[in-house]
């Protein structure tokens, strides 16, 4: 339920802004594995796909999510729809796993930030975006987690 001193469309636009996100950066995805060269194919080839088939399916949630929430509020016609961050992705050296995962890290903490701001603002006002937003950041952080221990140099 969302508590009157919290606007809905403050929370559609949080929504929407996730969910934008989510649809870039599975682009991002399927443009870079097309790319991939070298040890890349080899290494990310698989990983890649993945990442898009998450953020994919993260959008459909959120854009449920933001559905039920705009039912409540008055749709506003012309809204822009922005991700969060400078929302501007770039591909990549795609010959080099490390600069990739290394995008991939500095991608994955402007939405963990995001993420974490929006929870801050709407704890104990929308118990069920809340909910959903702390599984996304869940997912997101394990997946900036096991990326940073892929780039970390191995032990002497």
């Amino acid at each position: 339920m969302t508590s009157p001193d919290l606007a809905v469309e403050d929370v559609i636009d949080a929504l929407d802004s996730f969910y934008c996100h989510n649809h870039v950066v599975a682009l991002w995805a399927d443009a870079v594995v097309n790319r991939l060269e070298g040890l890349a194919i080899y290494l990310l080839s698989d990983e890649l796909p993945e990442v898009a088939d998450y953020a994919r399916a993260a959008a459909r949630r959120l854009a449920d999510r933001s559905g039920t929430s705009a039912a409540r509020s008055p749709a506003t016609p012309g809204r822009s729809l922005t991700a969060p961050g400078d929302g501007e992705f770039t591909i990549p050296d795609c010959s080099d796993p490390r600069a990739i995962v290394t995008y991939a890290v500095q991608r994955l903490a402007i939405i963990i930030t995001a993420y974490q701001a929006f929870l801050d603002k709407i704890r104990g006002h929308d118990d069920v975006s809340f909910a959903l937003v702390v599984d996304l950041l869940a997912a997101e952080t394990h997946r900036r987690a096991d990326a940073e221990a892929a780039l970390a140099p191995p032990p002497a």
